[in-house]
Formats: C-alpha cells, sequence, structure tokens
C-alpha cells in the first residue's frame, strides 16, 4: 500500500484569478447600481424642478424625461443580471453593458451641465455646480470597483461644465471653470486609490481563500495517512482469524439476505392477499345480504323472523365496513372524491362519536374553514377511528378537542392551501417503544382490535395527498394531526338520501361470474318489475345485446361486472356495448375500488358506479337515476 508524501494542490491560474476578480468587480458594481439609479432620478427631479423658472420647459422636460429612461434602462440591466446570475466568463459582457450605461447617465448630466446653465442666474449656475459635483462624489465610491464605468461617467459629468464655465470668459465663470476641472481631477484621483483598495481586498480574499483550500487540502491529506495506518494496523491484526471470520461473515449475510427476502415476500403478498380475499369475500356478502333483504321484503311483519334477518344483516354490514377496511390498505380502495364541506365532515364524526358517550368532545371549527375534494365516506371512517381510539385513551371519561382551521405551507412548487384537522385527547397517551407501529396493518394493544383502524386512516389520508401524524406523551395524550389539500369549489347541495326502493319496467341486462349473484339480482329485479336477463361474462353480454337488437328489444341499462375470473370483464365489453348500441346505459359493479375505473367510472365509459355489497334499496336508486337520465336526454332530443 502505498502512501503520498504531500497533498496535490491545484493553484489557480492567473488568468482564471484575473477573470474572478474582474467578475467580482461587476458583481460589485451592479451591487451598487440600485442605489445609483435612485439618486439619479431623484437628483435630476430636484435639479429640473430648480431650473424649471430659468430654462425653457420644453428643454427641462426633455432632459428630465432623457435622464429618466436612461435610469430606468439601468435598473433593468441590473434586475437582468441579477436574475440570470452570470457566470464568471460573462463578467466583460456586463461590465461593458454597466459602462455603457453609466456613459449614458454622465453624457446626460454633462448635458444638463451645458442645457440647464442659466446665463443670468448665477445662484442656479452654482446649485447645478453643486448637483453635478455632488454627482460626481457620490459615483466615486459606487463605480471605482471598474475604472471604465467612472470614467464612462466622471468625463462628460464634469469636463463638460468645466468647459462651460470657462468659455463663458468673465473672471467669476473662468474660477468656477477651473476649480470644476481641479474637483474632476481630485475626484480621479481618489477613486483611483479606492479601486486599487478595492483590487487588492479582492485579491487578498482570494488568496485566503487559496492559503483554506490548501490548509483543507493537508487536513484530509493527514487524516487519509491516518486512515491508512489504521487500515494497516488492523490488517495485521487480523491476519490469524480471517478465514474463520470471513466464513463466519458469509453465513450471516446469507442468513440476513434470506430473512429480508422472506419479510419482504410476506409485505408484497398482503395487499394482494387482502385485495383478493375482499373482492372475493364482497361478492360473497353481497349474495347474503340481497338474499336477507329479499326474505325482508317477502316476509313482511312476521317479527320473530324478521329480528333474526335483522340481526344478520347487521353483521353483513360490520362484514362489508371490514372488507372495505382491506381494500383501504390493500392495493385497491382509491377514494370516489366528491367537493364536500369539512365542516360537516368534522360535525358528522362528532356527533356520531358523541351518542352515548361520557367524553365530552369540544369542537372549535374556523368560520371559513375551506372545502376539500375527498371521499366523503371514507375521510368520516378516517375520523371516525381516530375519535374512537382518544375516546377509549380516556376510559373514565375526560375532554377531547377537536379543531379544523385553514393552514398555508411552503413548499418547491409554492404555497399550499390545506385544511387541518387535529384531534387532542388528554388519555394515557402511546409508549415510545409502540409510537413507531401504531399505522402498522394488525399491529394492536387492544384485546378486541383488529389493528386495522390506523392502518386503514393513515393508507385513506395518503390516497387523498394529505399526511396523517402524531405527536404523544405518556401520561400526557396524544395529538393526531390531518391536513388535506383545500378545495376553493363550492360544495354542490346535498340530495335529500331515499331510503325507498324504487320500481320499474325496463329491460336490464345482468353481467356477472358469480351465479348466486347472478339469480339472486334477477329474482330482486323481477319482482320490481324489470324484465331481467343475465351473462356469465362480456362475450355473452355482447351476444345477447345483439339478438336483442335484432329482435327490435334492446336493453335499456346493463349491469357489468368489472372483473370476471378467466372471462371478458366488464372494462373490455364497455366499448363493444357502445358500438353496438349506442343509447345503452352501463353501470360498472365490483367488489374491488380499482382506482382508474371505479373512482373514474365515466372516464371509461360508464354511466354510473354500484359497490359491492349492495343493498337493495341502493340497486333500484341507481337503476332509477341512470334510466331518468336518459329519459331526460331522449326528451331533450326529441324537443
Amino acid at each position: 500500500m502505498s502512501v503520498n508524501s504531500s497533498p496535490a494542490v491545484v493553484r489557480v491560474p492567473r488568468d482564471s484569478r484575473n477573470r474572478e476578480i474582474h467578475a467580482a468587480q461587476v458583481r460589485l458594481l451592479y451591487g451598487n447600481g440600485n442605489v445609483g439609479v435612485v439618486v439619479t432620478v431623484v437628483a435630476a427631479t430636484v435639479l429640473g424642478r430648480l431650473q424649471w423658472r430659468v430654462i425653457p420647459h420644453a428643454v427641462v422636460l426633455g432632459w428630465w424625461l432623457c435622464m429618466f429612461l436612461v435610469a430606468a434602462a439601468r435598473f433593468t440591466l441590473g434586475w437582468r443580471y441579477r436574475r440570470v446570475a452570470p457566470l464568471s466568463l460573462e463578467a466583460g459582457v456586463w461590465g461593458t453593458a454597466f459602462t455603457i450605461g453609466a456613459g449614458l447617465a454622465g453624457v446626460a448630466w454633462g448635458a444638463a451641465g451645458v442645457l440647464l446653465n442659466p446665463e443670468d442666474h448665477l445662484e442656479n449656475q452654482v446649485f447645478l455646480a453643486f448637483i453635478l459635483g455632488g454627482m460626481m462624489l457620490g459615483a466615486a465610491p459606487l463605480l471605482a470597483p471598474l475604472p471604465k464605468a467612472f470614467l464612462a461617467f466622471m468625463l462628460p459629468t464634469g469636463v463638460a461644465p468645466a468647459v462651460r464655465f470657462i468659455v463663458q470668459g468673465d473672471e467669476a465663470h473662468l474660477a468656477m471653470g477651473l476649480l470644476a476641472g481641479l474637483f474632476v481631477a481630485a475626484t480621479l484621483i481618489t477613486t483611483r486609490r479606492i479601486h486599487l483598495t478595492i483590487v487588492s481586498s479582492l485579491n487578498l480574499r482570494f488568496e485566503n481563500q487559496d492559503l483554506v483550500d490548501d490548509l483543507q487540502a493537508a487536513k484530509s491529506h493527514a487524516e487519509a495517512l491516518n486512515e491508512q495506518l489504521e487500515v494497516r494496523v488492523q490488517e495485521r491484526t487480523a491476519e490469524l482469524q480471517q478465514s474463520t471470520q470471513h466464513l463466519k461473515t458469509v453465513i450471516s449475510q446469507r442468513e440476513q439476505m434470506e430473512e429480508e427476502l422472506l419479510r419482504a415476500r410476506k409485505l408484497e403478498s398482503l395487499g394482494v392477499l387482502a385485495g383478493g380475499i375482499a373482492h372475493d369475500f364482497n361478492n360473497f356478502l353481497a349474495v347474503v345480504q340481497g338474499n336477507v333483504e329479499l326474505a325482508m321484503m317477502q316476509l313482511g311483519r312476521n317479527r320473530p323472523v324478521r329480528a333474526i334477518l335483522e340481526k344478520t344483516q347487521s353483521a353483513c354490514q360490520r362484514a362489508a365496513m371490514l372488507s372495505s377496511q382491506l381494500l383501504t390498505f390493500a392495493k385497491g380502495g382509491q377514494p370516489v372524491r366528491q367537493v364536500v364541506s369539512v365542516a360537516k365532515l368534522v360535525t358528522d364524526a362528532v356527533d356520531l362519536v358523541r351518542a352515548g358517550a361520557q367524553t365530552s368532545i369540544e369542537l372549535n371549527i374556523s368560520e371559513d374553514l375551506k372545502s376539500a375534494e375527498v371521499d366523503p365516506g371514507q375521510i368520516v371512517q378516517v375520523l371516525h377511528n381516530i375519535l374512537l381510539n382518544a375516546r377509549h385513551s380516556m376510559p373514565d371519561a375526560g375532554i377531547i378537542e377537536v379543531h379544523a382551521e385553514n393552514i398555508l405551507i411552503a413548499g418547491a412548487q409554492g404555497a399550499d392551501n390545506r385544511v387541518r384537522i387535529s384531534i387532542r385527547d388528554f388519555g394515557c397517551g402511546i409508549p415510545a417503544d409502540v409510537m413507531p407501529r401504531i399505522f402498522d396493518p394488525y399491529f394492536t394493544t387492544k384485546p378486541s382490535g383488529r389493528g386495522l383502524g390506523l392502518a386503514t386512516a393513515y393508507a385513506i389520508i395518503a390516497k387523498h395527498g394529505g399526511s396523517l401524524s402524531v405527536e404523544s406523551k405518556p401520561g400526557h395524550g396524544t395529538v393526531f394531526t390531518i391536513d388535506l389539500p383545500a378545495s376553493l369549489a363550492i360544495p354542490a347541495p346535498q340530495v335529500p338520501a331515499v331510503s325507498e326502493i324504487l320500481p320499474g319496467t325496463e329491460r336490464i341486462l345482468v353481467m356477472d361470474d358469480e351465479e348466486g349473484l347472478r339469480v339472486l339480482l334477477k329474482t330482486l329485479l323481477r319482482s320490481l318489475g324489470y324484465e331481467v336477463e343475465t351473462a356469465r361474462d362480456g362475450a355473452e353480454a355482447i351476444a345477447l345485446c345483439e339478438d336483442a337488437i335484432v329482435c327490435g328489444k334492446s336493453f335499456d341499462a346493463v349491469l357489468l361486472d368489472l372483473t370476471v375470473n378467466g372471462g371478458m370483464g366488464g372494462l373490455e365489453t364497455v366499448s363493444r356495448l357502445k358500438e353496438i348500441d349506442p343509447s345503452v346505459r352501463l353501470i360498472v359493479s365490483s367488489g374491488y375500488s380499482d382506482a382508474t375505473v371505479m373512482s373514474n367510472f365515466r372516464k371509461y365509459g360508464f354511466d354510473d358506479v354500484l359497490p359491492k355489497p349492495w343493498r337493495i334499496t341502493e340497486v333500484s336508486q341507481v337503476l332509477r337515476r341512470v334510466l331518468a337520465r336518459a329519459q331526460d336526454r331522449k326528451a331533450q332530443s326529441g324537443s
């Protein structure tokens, strides 16, 4: 192992250093540029106002306008320089541009010494000389970093008035001209010294930077030498145990890789398994729930049996909620969004948790709270889960504080409007060793818990583009904070919920790969007055639609299952059905909430959506809603 004797220090070439110094000079010029522009405009305005009485107005206005345009151009040049932040190689171009601007300003001031010099008003002439001298003196420190810029300003500003005074010939003006020339020479000498001081300071700064770089390189080299020496000692010390240790390391690494691979496969399959189970479970649950409701409709007032069926129906609803939680943190469960009032969502969730609880909930909602484009059912589920956790953390009652407000979060893309909902309890808090796992699925500290509440809440908020965070201190309580993207849109008016079952007489086609669902829907819809046919998959549905059109008895609506095992599903069928009968109404149904279809069904050609498991009222209402829209369109086209 070789060791370098000294660090490699790269020296900056002289030409490159000169370019860096010149670039620093130009930066100083532009850094002071706005001061000169402001002073120029103010001084020009004051001078023009004073000479207004003794100089023709057109001359004063013309000169002031010229001065203002030059100042505006210099300001624009400075603004452009600061925006583009040019490299040192471009400093020459920017320095030349600044020099031209300074020269134009100097010419304008020199013109003032000639055009605004009243021959019969000595006091105005003295004030003019005072203004010009002040401008030269003020420009000295501002323009000293670049001599050519100062010369471009100084010579026309100082020489033109001096020559004008001398040309007048009398003793007073001759003295004024000579003094003006002397002032110009003195200012040039002073500015030269300031310039040399600036250049010396810049040289010293870069030399100090070189020294710092050299010291840093030497330090790094010393550290490298030290590390190399330590490696040598370790290599010599470990030679006797090298073969045995190597074998142990290889075995340990292999076992660790196998464990990590097994853990990754388990986690990867968890979402797929949960989604697949929930999808099939929803299909079976729809059959059970639909048959229970159908039996309740036919039993009428048979109270003993009806009570049993109502308990079964309640169990089905709880099972549907569990299935929804499985879908939420699996690969599906995408929100079906709409613009809603966040204040109403929070109020509804709080009212639901308040019912029958000893815990007091204090609600504080900002009056100007913005809306949000969310899935209202999923967000209420999140709030309900967190509020229940807060209530359970205080078994002896207590207070839960709920706040909702608008916030503004600064980000890389600019300010982001958000709605923040915070839920604070003063219960036992969350232990530090438990905190990292509270959002993991199936992790729970409750004996009767399933470990899905917070995991579901976290997945829902993430899929809405928001964030869910928690702060807790054992013994002092917990705060959950939900941030959701705000919406400036106004929520649509709430349509009163219709709980009655709506009949119909239209022709309906039901496509589903589950035979139990097909039989159930056929029985149900026929009991409501519809004419119903069923199909196992999309191919059979297409064939039935073609035959129906040939017979002059086309279907008014088609209910399509999204996923068909081993056959054509709803997504593959929709375009073909639209080609066969453009007027047919299509409804997509699935036990799995797919992101691109169930939440954006219109984008894929469907007219409505019916998630599984459904209730009889939901089926009847979706059909009436779709068929009513179809009738409205026919009426409009006929009129």
